[in-house]
């Protein structure tokens, strides 16, 4: 029956294509790249396009006034959904030390202090769910002051920075 069971589970997996990678805590939560390098680039990807993407609405928004409350709350809770993915991002091995500094700017202290990083990770969502609560309630000046009005993630009370600061080295030119 185990045996049974596990050719079952093998068969399932290998018909999934190119499969998914299971982290650490066993979940299922990202699609296996073939490299390090194809990692790091999906990464890069996703924090510049998916949770960027998501800024730029708040940004905009505090910095410039535009969009609306109700724009800022659905971005908000994106970057909440964005935030549990962002773990998978990270597998044991891809950041500097493993791969050049030009290559990637993760630091080996996303390794070395896994409670710190997902800290910071739940720090950013809670933050980010506190402001799709203030802008659903209509609290314009919280948010305001919540994203701060200098359009840069890195001053925002969201928490963007905290992991940054922590666990991104400086970037160096290719």
């Amino acid at each position: 029956m185990k045996k049974q069971f596990l050719c079952s589970c093998l068969a399932l997996a290998t018909g999934m294509g190119a499969g998914y990678a299971i982290n650490a805590i066993g979940q299922v939560n990202q699609r296996q790249a073939a490299s390090g390098e194809d990692v790091i680039k999906a990464r890069v990807n996703f924090m510049e396009e998916d949770i960027g993407r998501e800024w730029k609405v708040l940004a905009n928004f505090a910095k410039n006034g535009k969009g609306s409350l109700a724009e800022v709350e659905k971005s908000a809770n994106a970057l909440v959904a964005l935030a549990k993915k962002i773990p998978g991002h990270f597998p044991k091995d891809t950041g500097r030390g493993n791969f050049p500094d030009d290559a990637t700017r993760a630091l080996p202290e996303i390794w070395k202090d896994t409670k710190g990083f997902e800290k910071a990770i739940n720090h950013f969502a809670g933050e980010s769910a506190k402001l799709a609560s203030l802008a659903k309630a209509g609290d314009k000046e919280a948010v305001v002051n919540l994203i701060g009005t200098s359009g840069s993630y890195a001053k925002s009370l969201i928490g963007c920075n905290d992991c940054h600061e922590s666990f991104r080295g400086a970037r160096v030119k290719k």
